[in-house]
């Protein structure tokens, strides 16, 4: 598995389980992200996830997709700590990271509140 990719496997595309996840999945907010998130089981990787960016703020499908691209690069940059400390206690988990602010920002801004929000999951999720 090459370090900074990200596959279609790594994806979560199945619609059940994406509802599942916002119905009863827990929730970690990190401006501007809010990442939620369940346990799962099986698969070949650490953590699948689904990108959102709600229509509610961002009515032009061109803002949504710039946003989208600025999350998704930014958790392809940072998976690896993540997928490590993961793999160390043999956990799996479903994930969707929700964009929650009414402006684009920048890729910095972005790629430091998901850096935040994924250590403090790690932390969760490993705790018992």
């Amino acid at each position: 598995m090459p370090e900074f990719s990200f596959t279609k496997e790594e994806r979560l595309s199945s619609r059940k389980t994406i509802s599942s996840i916002f119905q009863s999945g827990r929730s970690i907010p990190s401006y501007p992200v809010r990442i939620i998130y369940m346990k799962g089981e099986g698969g070949t990787y650490p953590a699948s996830v689904a990108i959102s960016v709600p229509k509610r703020l961002f009515k032009r499908a061109v803002d949504r997709n710039l946003l989208k691209r600025r999350i998704r690069e930014a958790y392809r940059k940072q998976k690896s700590c993540f997928y490590s400390t993961l793999e160390k206690n043999n956990t799996r988990v479903n994930l969707v990271i929700q964009y929650n602010h009414h402006l684009i920002l920048d890729y910095q801004t972005i790629a430091s509140g998901l850096s935040k929000g994924l250590d403090h999951l790690a932390e969760k999720v490993n705790t018992p």
